[in-house]
C-alpha cells in the first residue's frame, strides 16, 4: 500500500483525483476508496488546511503592498480615468472585504469567550 503521505501530496498538488491517479500511475478507483477511509481522510483534511492556511498567510503578507499599488494607480493623474476608477473600486471592494473580515473574527472571538470561558 503506498504511504499517506505521498498519496496527499498527489492529492494537494494536483487540480483532481483522476490527474493525482495519473502522476502515481495508479487506478483512481482505488484513491476515492482511501478517501473514503476515516483516518487517510482526516490526515488528508488536516493537510489541505495546512496547505490553506500557509496560502492564506502569503496572501496576508503581500496585502499591504497590492493594496499599495492599487491606491497608487487610482491616484495617478496621468493614468487614463477608466484604469483610475477601476483601481479606486478595487481598492474600495478589497478595504470593504477586510473591513467584514476583521469583523466577523472579532465576533467570532467574543461568541468562543461566551461559549467556551474557561479556555481563555
Amino acid at each position: 500500500m503506498m504511504k499517506d503521505e505521498i498519496l496527499i501530496a498527489a492529492l494537494l498538488n494536483n487540480p483532481t483525483v483522476r490527474a493525482a491517479a495519473k502522476a502515481l500511475q495508479m487506478d483512481e478507483g482505488n484513491i476515492y476508496r482511501r478517501l473514503r477511509q476515516p483516518a487517510f481522510k482526516e490526515k488528508y483534511d488536516d493537510a489541505r488546511r495546512e496547505l490553506l492556511k500557509a496560502t492564506a498567510a502569503s496572501i496576508q503578507n503581500r496585502l499591504g503592498e497590492a493594496l499599495e499599488i492599487i491606491y497608487n494607480v487610482a491616484s495617478d493623474t496621468e493614468a487614463a480615468p477608466q484604469v483610475r476608477a477601476n483601481a479606486a473600486e478595487a481598492f474600495i471592494r478589497n478595504s470593504l472585504k477586510i473591513s467584514e473580515q476583521v469583523d466577523v473574527l472579532e465576533e467570532i472571538d467574543k461568541l468562543k469567550k461566551a461559549v467556551f470561558p474557561d479556555e481563555q
